[in-house]
């Protein structure tokens, strides 16, 4: 009898969309190049305002010139890359969108929309669904032309609506899980290609995620939580994993993978091809806001992934604020406390920023390149590591990685890659 094996799951094709970079290697380049975001804050005028500060760090450009909305834009060019490298085409393909506000600048659009409308039809004048609104100064704002679809489906079902309709995608499931959405995403395609009813039909799913939400109502909203860094253009910096950290930067982005089911264990798979070896999710129902200073969901997941596995690389959460890095390495130095060769770290959040729901595919993409590419970026803002493991540079070429998501409401995901 032949030996049976189970099959394996390959990530097969990235893409990346960041404001450091178009693409996934783009981005890569100026990650190795030690580029931040901090860059960016740093050149703007010193009487620069609030939001306009976050905007101008934190924009990738090109998603605002879009005729729906930058997560839109985002998500598909995102998608696309990935799907180019991997050979396969979207039409029909199963797909899973992982995300935490969704297409918010065209629901806040197409709400402002119909108030004005509402506003004009009381007072008896026609409403004009071709007016261009303005802002203080006079110039005319961008907004969608369907923005009001965006009221009816809600922000997650417009990003689904134009996203399966511009690729032509098939089976769509949209998850919410905060700031682990992305994560959680992976994590659901991995099981949908070994237990799920799509097994029996598919051998590819599409994960993709985006979020755009540099709106004065989430810029100030984080502020006023006290985990946004200080919004000055001398100290709005993004410290991960460093003693100094006080706050992280907002930034959008876009991310997506290609992830196929092997079953034949001798057939050649591309070079760029990455194992997805394990993923879990879990949830603490501790507070809405605040992690757990136990961090058990993040716990229980780290252990399944690190516990009896080398890892040589792991992408944290990392957000960048005083307690939940901590409590985060607090977890890691438990489980590894071991003889075993310490692994290194990598928290891309001090260099791209918090892309929220986005943020843990963000982190999966780039184990990917630094799988493809046997290379791990600097951290150029650790002056002071929180602990004795983490290091600016290093000289490590990863194998085995692991990659994690933490958020709001105590969602946590997680996967390990090799």
């Amino acid at each position: 009898m032949p030996e049976h094996r189970s099959p394996r799951i390959l990530i097969t094709g990235f893409g990346l969309v960041t404001p450091l970079g178009h693409s996934a290697w783009e981005t890569f380049a100026a990650l190795l190049a030690g580029r931040t975001l901090a860059d960016r804050a740093a050149a703007v005028p010193d009487d620069i305002g609030v939001v306009d500060l976050v905007k101008a760090s934190g924009t990738g450009g090109i998603a605002q010139h879009t005729a729906t909305d930058p997560t839109v834009e985002l998500a598909e060019r995102a998608a696309r890359e990935a799907l180019a490298m991997a050979g396969v085409s979207p039409v029909g393909l199963p797909c899973i969108i992982g995300t935490s506000k969704g297409a918010v600048q065209a629901l806040i659009a197409g709400a402002n929309r119909l108030s004005r409308d509402t506003n004009r039809i009381a007072a008896g004048i026609a409403a004009n669904p071709t007016a261009s609104p303005t802002s203080e100064a006079g110039i005319p704002r961008r907004e969608p032309p369907d923005a009001p679809l965006a009221v009816a489906l809600g922000p997650h079902g417009y990003l689904t609506h134009h996203l399966r309709q511009r690729l032509s995608l098939g089976l769509t499931q949209h998850l919410v899980t905060a700031c682990a959405s992305g994560l959680t995403a992976l994590h659901r395609a991995r099981l949908a290609l070994l237990h799920g009813p799509l097994a029996a039909s598919h051998d590819r799913i599409l994960v993709v995620t985006a979020d755009a939400a540099l709106s004065p109502m989430f810029i100030h909203g984080y502020r006023r939580l006290g985990v946004l860094a200080p919004v000055k253009p001398d100290a709005y910096r993004g410290r991960p994993l460093d003693e100094a950290r006080d706050g992280f930067m907002i930034a959008e982005a876009g991310a997506a993978v290609v992830v196929e089911r092997v079953d034949d264990p001798d057939r050649p798979t591309p070079r760029h091809a990455v194992e997805l070896l394990d993923t879990d999710e879990a949830c603490d129902a501790h507070d809405l806001i605040r992690p757990c200073a136990d961090m058990p969901a993040l716990k229980w997941i780290a252990s399944r992934l690190l516990r009896d596995r080398q890892v040589d690389l792991i992408h944290p959460h990392a957000p960048g604020t005083v307690e939940q890095d901590a409590a985060e390495m607090r977890v890691y130095r438990d489980l590894l406390a071991s003889p075993r060769q310490a692994p290194d770290f990598y928290a891309h959040k001090g260099a791209l920023g918090h892309t929220l729901g986005a943020s843990g595919l963000v982190s999966t993409v780039i184990a990917c390149l630094c799988a493809a590419s046997r290379r791990r970026p600097p951290m150029p803002w650790l002056e002071r590591s929180l602990d004795e493991t983490v290091r600016r540079s290093s000289d490590v070429a990863p194998r085995t990685q692991a990659v994690f998501a933490a958020g709001f409401g105590g969602h946590a995901a997680g996967a390990a890659l090799a």
